[in-house]
């Protein structure tokens, strides 16, 4: 493609997967539309356009692990290649697999019949020693684990990887991953835990320096450290040796899917008390469940949220649990099989009730006050308790309503805080304190639905108000 002058597009089809792998939707955003200037001249492959399209949905699906909100997008490039028939559908990316990623991320154990339509589909039109056939494979041993059926994944992954090698060739790293889900969900975890140093050290630590280097390393890593945290919790292992492969938070951060297997080990080691778990901890999970919720990986965001309202009930912060809870029961509304999640939800809304109101040294009256003075440096989370537990004596103290909301966006709760809020401005909507209160708590939450509305209540009230003023006339 570089001897026939088309250097933009031949950059384009090398760079667009390491940025995926990367993680960085806003440059494969932002370097798209050049690159499809490039595909669709004369010369270029006729399946070059679409395999671009498809890295820009395989980021969403992949390293940003989104569910729901990415399903149309996927199937419809899905639908536009296969479409067009043979010759269309790009060589190691085939759309189909984004679509599989989707219903996995949004509800694996619910999608189940919807992924095993399109394996079903698709798995028969793709050779044996081809990436499609490999990733098909490994997206078909992820629904058998999801479905309870570890142990035939297993035996599925070893059949097909020797229908691979009969071609001449073998099955690729990421292959093995397969096989450590398989075994972490048959509590196999010292094989799984072998299986990633074989990966790292006959595969990940010979590959040259760069992107996908990088992103096999992640993997194996978080996955080590929630085996190694689980092992540890079961006296198995050191708790020093689990604690020292816990990855920072920061990587979690920056890579969505690697979240959940953060989380798993992270309450393991709290449990071991390896591990401080403050109101830090909760802000960052409350943040990533409710980027799962926004991005429609329900599942996920049930898993997340029950697991932060655990950690808060363990440090006796009733409200940021109750918090969790609450968007815990809407993700389980979304998730099509419930399993023992249920379960895990009930225990812990049990054990949040069971949590004593916060006792506070001053009256309700005086709360706001000494939280800005003597009480300034309380936690955010015993101040939110303390404040909650005031608003019960005096649920229209603008001060206190004030001095939640303000916590709430500290804790990542400001949906929460709007609550006792709303009640306070539905009730007396021309008490302007409380509006912009209000006001500020769905600003943090980009709630422009909750701006609306609320624009809407005081504009009514005005209107009854100034109706009321003409009528006295």
């Amino acid at each position: 493609m570089r001897a026939d002058g088309q250097t933009v597009l031949a950059d384009a089809l090398v760079r667009m997967p390491a940025l995926a792998a990367e993680g960085d939707l806003d440059r494969i955003v932002a370097e798209l539309p050049d690159a499809l200037i490039g595909a669709e001249r004369e010369g270029a492959p006729s399946w070059a356009s679409h395999y671009l399209h498809y890295w820009a949905v395989a980021v969403r699906v992949g390293d940003r692990a989104e569910g729901a909100v990415a399903l149309a997008d996927a199937e419809r490039l899905a639908h536009t290649v296969h479409a067009q028939g043979a010759g269309h559908c790009p060589p190691g990316a085939c759309p189909t697999i984004a679509v599989l990623a989707c219903h996995a991320n949004a509800d694996g154990p619910g999608h189940i019949a919807a992924r095993a339509m399109l394996l079903a589909e698709s798995l028969p039109h793709t050779q044996p020693g081809t990436p499609a056939f490999e990733a098909l494979t490994l997206a078909f041993a992820d629904m058998l684990i999801d479905d309870d059926r570890a142990d035939e994944a297993i035996g599925y992954l070893d059949a097909q990887a020797e229908v691979v090698r009969a071609t001449g060739v073998d099955v690729g790293l990421y292959y093995g991953f397969g096989y450590v889900r398989a075994l972490r969900h048959l509590d196999r975890y010292d094989q799984a835990l072998a299986v990633l140093d074989h990966l790292e050290g006959n595969g990940v630590l010979t590959w040259p320096a760069g992107p996908a280097r990088s992103d096999a390393q992640r993997r194996v890593s978080f996955e080590r450290a929630r085996l190694l945290a689980w092992l540890a919790r079961a006296g198995k292992r050191p708790v020093a040796d689990a604690l020292a492969a816990l990855p920072p938070v920061e990587e979690a951060q920056a890579h969505p899917y690697l979240r959940t297997a953060w989380a798993d080990a992270v309450e393991h080691l709290v449990a071991l008390d390896a591990l401080r778990n403050d109101w830090q901890l909760g802000h960052t999970l409350t943040v990533w469940a409710c980027y799962q919720e926004e991005v429609g990986a329900h599942r996920r965001c049930l898993e997340l949220s029950t697991a932060a309202a655990r950690l808060a009930v363990r440090r006796g912060a009733r409200w940021a649990a109750e918090g969790a809870l609450h968007r815990a029961q809407r993700a389980l509304f979304r998730v099509r099989r419930d399993d023992d999640l249920i379960g895990d939800l009930a225990e812990a809304r049990t054990d949040t009730e069971e949590l004593p109101a916060a006792a506070s040294a001053v009256p309700a009256d005086r709360l706001a006050a000494w939280l800005r003075e003597e009480g300034a440096e309380t936690d955010p989370e015993t101040r939110a308790d303390l404040l909650v537990a005031a608003l019960a004596e005096r649920p229209a103290d603008t001060d206190l309503l004030n001095a939640l909301g303000t916590t709430g966006r500290v804790l990542g709760l400001a949906e929460a805080a709007a609550q006792p809020q709303w009640s306070s401005v539905r009730a007396d909507p021309g008490n302007t304190v409380a509006a912009l209160g209000l006001l500020e708590s769905l600003l943090h939450d980009d709630d422009t639905d909750g701006v609306r509305d609320l624009v809407r209540t005081l504009a009514e009230a005005a209107a009854h108000r100034m109706a009321g003023r003409v009528a006295t006339v």
